[in-house]
């Protein structure tokens, strides 16, 4: 046998092996991740209608160019644990909304997130909080009333009311 032949030989055995490997990983991914991955169905590991989502601020009223501070809490109180998953690092957003209804700021802005499957495990009978500091820097806002509505992206949406004085 010439040194061309076996080398065309292991050409093809190790593209055999590779092609398997590839099946292989391909048919059994889904159980061994499935506990943490959505798999297509667009639907939470576990259903989110018992989820408590509320959107806070550490105050309701507010001076010119003080920093707000924005609570977003998601309470389980039921006796499972719930898993969130997201298609990438994008989970949590704001917006500060004018009292006319026009979307002034939203934290995602020119903002880029990791490419890759995320989750949140929210245990039974417990909280899970996202806070955010919105300063001047982000947007300054000016004397009036504005709403602030916080996202779990693919979840929940929630809202409340603040106003910035003189």
């Amino acid at each position: 046998m010439s040194s061309g032949a076996s080398r065309m030989e292991k050409r093809v055995v190790l593209g055999v092996f590779l092609a398997s490997a590839i099946i292989l990983s391909i048919a059994v991914a889904p159980s061994l991740f499935a506990h943490a991955v959505d798999w297509g169905d667009g639907l939470p590991s576990r259903p989110t209608q018992h989820l408590i989502f509320e959107v806070t601020t550490d105050k309701q009223a507010y001076k010119t160019n003080e920093t707000i501070v924005i609570k977003m809490n998601i309470t389980n109180p039921t006796d499972s644990d719930v898993w969130l998953n997201f298609s990438s690092g994008y989970q949590f957003d704001y917006m500060i909304i004018s009292a006319g209804g026009q979307v002034l700021y939203r934290w995602s802005d020119n903002k880029a997130f990791i490419m890759v499957l995320t989750h949140i495990k929210i245990s039974a009978h417990s909280s899970y909080v996202r806070v955010f500091h919105h300063t001047p820097t982000d947007y300054p806002l000016k004397p009036g009333r504005y709403m602030i509505e916080g996202v779990v992206v693919g979840y929940f949406t929630g809202s409340t009311e603040i106003e910035v004085l003189d």
